[in-house]
């Protein structure tokens, strides 16, 4: 037997914040009774059609402006510009931080926004998978933003680039600034066959490991990665939103799973 004098309370052998911060075990943090029933029909509403609008969603299908976006935006702002106004629904907000995971609407269709910004680390590749996984079997489409390396090949990106490559929804990849390695790959890179994909011109592709800098011999530019097929159009900030939907609408009209097996691409060498 061993005995312990160290004093521990309830919140440390398994409260909501432990829980929401550090093992993922739950989607949402919140307050008190009010606030959970707020959050449930939230929810709700997203997976069903049978329950009424949220009040913060009332004014989906409204464009939000471009106006402000740049090449220098982060992650989280290109995403509140793609998301019709005040129709985010963060999932998993307090755990794994660096990788941000959304339900939202854009011009009123339901789609699953993943951005990742900085290094993706354990926490962040296991709560993007649970929400492909999750919008894969809820018929949302999903929009992959990235400007990301991850510290490594581990477990969770593996499950997360298998839950990538399994879904059968609509997936578009916009590539904003800087990527590399197996982040690039499991965000929807063009290993895993994205319906369409698209780079800002400031975007920048290395396939050089995550433990190394990015190379200048290995760096794809956008122009580079447009002219080489490995993306599809270079496109601005102000066209961002509006080429998204029009990208969701195209992938969308086709029979499930018709583009998404065997899909590989001629590659230029």
């Amino acid at each position: 037997a061993v005995v312990s004098t160290q004093s521990t309370g309830a919140e440390e052998l398994g409260g909501a914040d432990l829980h929401c911060r550090e093992s993922g075990s739950t989607d949402y943090y919140v307050e008190g009774y009010d606030e959970a029933i707020r959050r449930t029909r939230d929810v709700l509403h997203l997976h069903s059609d049978l329950f009424p609008v949220p009040a913060q969603w009332k004014s989906e299908g409204q464009a939000s402006t471009q106006s402000d976006l740049a090449l220098t935006s982060s992650v989280s702002e290109v995403i509140s510009s793609i998301a019709d106004p005040e129709t985010l629904l963060p999932f998993k907000d307090l755990f794994g931080q660096g990788t941000i995971c959304c339900f939202g609407k854009l011009a009123g269709m339901k789609v699953g926004l993943i951005g990742g910004e900085g290094a993706m680390d354990e926490k962040g590749a296991l709560k993007a998978a649970n929400f492909v996984q999750i919008c894969d079997q809820t018929g949302i489409p999903m929009v992959f933003i990235q400007g990301t390396v991850s510290t490594g090949y581990t477990r969770e990106l593996s499950s997360l680039m298998r839950s990538v490559s399994m879904a059968t929804v609509p997936r578009v990849t916009l590539i904003t600034g800087d990527t590399s390695g197996f982040a690039y790959l499991a965000l929807n890179g063009q290993g895993l066959q994205p319906d369409l994909c698209f780079h800002w011109p400031s975007a920048r592709v290395s396939g050089c490991p995550d433990n190394e800098p990015l190379a200048v011999p290995m760096v794809t530019d956008a122009w580079e990665g447009s002219s080489n097929m490995v993306c599809d159009d270079v496109i601005l900030p102000s066209e961002t939103r509006e080429v998204i939907r029009l990208s969701l609408v195209a992938a969308g009209s086709f029979p499930e799973s018709s583009l998404r097996r065997g899909k590989n691409r001629v590659m230029k060498c």
